[in-house]
């Protein structure tokens, strides 16, 4: 089956889910940066290898097809959201410490 005519159809897995495609392949968000260095859409194979490089988000919501683009969408906002949560707890952890550290200091 060639690429282009590829889509989503279904979405499956555990949380969060990945949305399986036409092919048998899988697109999902790879939200551990350890491996890439940042969170990425990829497509990956049935059994959740990578299969080749990462995605644009464009290249995503093209595989994915009209009837999951907004699935795509949905998911990636969610995401950035998250991050954006998580980035401000540990700002307000940074920001607790350095008030302690410069208590400490002011006290020796």
């Amino acid at each position: 089956m060639a690429a282009e005519f590829v889509r989503g159809v279904d979405v499956r897995g555990t949380e969060p889910k990945q949305l399986e495609l036409s092919d048998g392949s899988r697109l999902a968000l790879e939200t551990e940066p350890v491996q890439h260095g940042r969170v990425e859409w990829r497509r990956n194979d049935g059994d959740g290898e990578a299969d080749g490089s990462p995605l644009t988000l464009d290249e995503a919501i093209d595989l994915a097809g009209n009837d999951f683009a907004s699935y795509v969408a949905v998911r990636t906002r969610a995401e950035a959201e998250w991050m954006r949560v998580v980035s401000e707890w540990y700002r307000e952890q940074a920001d607790a410490l350095a008030h302690e550290l410069a208590g400490a200091e002011a006290r020796s």
